[in-house]
């Protein structure tokens, strides 16, 4: 998440990446002090200042919320920390118009005629997200398709636009908004990855318990 902090005529003071530490439900909320010279002086007095917070859940929808407020106090121990009061109402937006659900599936990507190997990670009803080895070089707005095996008698296309690329570990994660044409496969599809998903994590966790 973010954190931002802004004089009274509300001109921008401070803004830096931070992290949740915790929170009491409907009071505050505590976020982690940013590391930073100029901002461990503005936190010396900040009456009248503004705190401005945004984050992205981590929920099905991806939602991205927002909130003004004010500092209730800066703590240094057991961390540094800001307490800040929680507004009455806290904007929410979705990103996504489907929830999308955690599998995992190694599939077949064509893309430009070039075939390579890479997992799908997130599935919704229009789209999913792949992730692929930083040598495949793909742009936002390509088009694409991956093929699954092994999940109904016959092998399952789909087709979908990179909607956006961003780096993952020691790979690249695509986002995929389906095709129309694809959007009729996957409800199905979904059903068949959340068992196949579900059941491998059973039998992952009996093995583990065999094991102890």
């Amino acid at each position: 998440m973010t954190f931002e902090l802004r004089y009274k005529d509300k001109i921008k003071a401070f803004g830096g990446a931070s992290r949740l530490i915790g929170y009491r439900e409907k009071k505050y909320i505590l976020l982690e002090t940013p590391t930073d010279p100029e901002l461990s002086k503005l936190l010396t007095d900040t009456s009248g200042m503004q705190a401005v917070v945004r984050g992205l859940t981590s929920s099905r929808y991806g939602e991205i919320f927002a909130f003004k407020s004010h500092i209730l106090s800066v703590l240094h121990r057991p961390e540094k920390m800001i307490a800040i009061a929680l507004p009455p109402q806290v904007s929410i937006h979705r990103m996504r118009s489907d929830a999308r659900y955690a599998v995992s599936r190694i599939v077949h990507l064509i893309i430009d005629g070039r075939k390579a190997l890479a997992k799908l990670s997130d599935f919704s009803l229009s789209g999913c997200a792949i992730r692929v080895s930083s040598s495949q070089f793909i742009d936002e707005g390509e088009t694409l398709k991956f093929v699954i095996n092994a999940l109904f008698d016959h092998p399952v296309e789909f087709e979908g636009t990179v909607m956006n690329v961003t780096s993952n570990g020691e790979g690249v994660q695509l986002g995929i908004k389906f095709s129309d044409a694809s959007k009729s496969k996957s409800r199905d599809t979904l059903a068949k990855l959340i068992l196949a998903f579900e059941l491998s994590a059973d039998n992952s966790t009996s093995a583990v318990s065999t094991v102890s």
